[in-house]
């Protein structure tokens, strides 16, 4: 499966799973909440048929880029920012 193929199979999964467990344990560590998506992806792909693990490796870049946009238009906020300074 090439990336593109890859994108459009997996974003709405990633995007869902990502936005789902932001709001659910939005003070844990983000390492800690990317590999519940993960488990959650790998999880819910294993009910249905096995992902290679060259695509589990891909989802992964691309939950890094889901998480990574939301965070820079906003739509996550961190709790563990520093104040800005007045």
């Amino acid at each position: 499966m090439n990336w593109l193929s890859l994108l459009f199979a997996y974003l709405p999964v990633v995007l869902q799973a990502v936005t789902a467990v932001e709001a659910t344990i939005k003070d844990a560590p983000g390492a800690s909440k990317k590999q519940v998506v993960m488990d959650v992806i790998t999880d819910v792909a294993a009910a249905g048929e096995k992902i290679p693990e060259a695509h589990v490796q891909q989802i992964s870049g691309l939950v890094d880029a889901v998480v990574g946009t939301l965070n820079k238009s906003g739509v996550f906020t961190s709790s563990t920012a520093a104040p800005a300074k007045a």
